[in-house]
């Protein structure tokens, strides 16, 4: 009997020993790669690149109308999707956060603001129950689907914007991305959530304006002049060249000024002396 139960376990042992390694290939979970460009909008790119105005969408009210109808100011344009399970309704509170600290622009007055999603299956009521989870939007945002939903990724991929299904995670992976557009419709600036402050959406607003400040806006004027985009920390910094040139400026005034002064009271202590 111990006989016959060591043979099989012999046998046990060398079926595992055989079998195990080609189990453990087929059972092993594959590595997933994720390309973190996926995360990203290639500025260098897309950067100026114009939109479609004609392009049609569902605003929540079931209203149709065009992005030429959010133009001629700058738009902050956010794609989203409404079933998202979290991400999506962070990037957007984040810009709301960001925006309740603005005050060289009004939202509304100065810019529009626009979430669209780039989800086929997203509806009116997806939409709405999106927007519950969302408060203190205000005036000047608007929420929306796209009236052809095929046309939705011909409108992105303009943008730069890519993203992709995991069905393994039941989500979408995409850029948290505010994208600004000038009032002509074409991409200026792309700023990413949780990477600003809100100095940064007001100055990304202001360069949006692509220099068309009106007499009234002389502050939003020198205040843009102060900053410049700096591409490697995605956001905005002191322009210090501009400071340079400035001090430059100055000094070089100064000493000019001071060599005239300078000049101009030798000249007359020598007509002093010759009369």
């Amino acid at each position: 009997m111990f006989k016959i139960a060591g043979t099989i376990f012999g046998i046990i042992l060398y079926a595992a020993a055989t079998v195990s390694p080609a189990a453990a290939q087929y059972a092993r979970v594959p590595e997933s790669y994720m390309d973190p460009a996926v995360f990203q909008i290639d500025e260098s790119k897309y950067l100026g690149a114009r939109m479609d105005r004609s392009f049609a969408m569902i605003d929540e009210d079931g209203n149709e109308f065009t992005l030429a109808d959010k133009l001629g100011k700058p738009l902050i344009l956010v794609l989203s999707y409404y079933t998202c399970d979290g991400s999506c309704s962070v990037i957007n509170a984040d810009l709301r956060d960001r925006l309740a600290d603005v005050s060289k622009v009004q939202k509304g007055k100065d810019f529009e603001v626009l979430t669209l999603s780039f989800d086929k299956d997203d509806t009116s009521a997806t939409l709405a129950k999106f927007r519950e989870t969302l408060k203190g939007t205000g005036d000047g945002w608007t929420f929306a689907t796209a009236k052809d939903p095929a046309g939705i990724e011909a409108f992105t991929g303009k943008l730069g914007f890519k993203y992709f299904w995991s069905p393994a995670d039941r989500t979408f992976f995409h850029p948290g991305a505010f994208l600004f557009l000038s009032a002509e419709g074409r991409l200026i600036r792309v700023l990413y959530s949780l990477n600003i402050e809100s100095l940064d959406v007001e100055l990304a607003v202001l360069d949006a304006k692509q220099g068309k400040f009106r007499p009234s806006e002389i502050v939003n004027f020198a205040t843009s002049l102060c900053y410049s985009y700096n591409y490697k920390e995605g956001r905005y910094t002191y322009n210090i060249p501009l400071f340079i040139a400035v001090g430059s400026l100055t000094v070089g005034v100064t000493a000019f000024s001071g060599s005239v002064f300078v000049y101009r009271r030798r000249r007359r202590e020598r007509e002093k002396r010759l009369v």
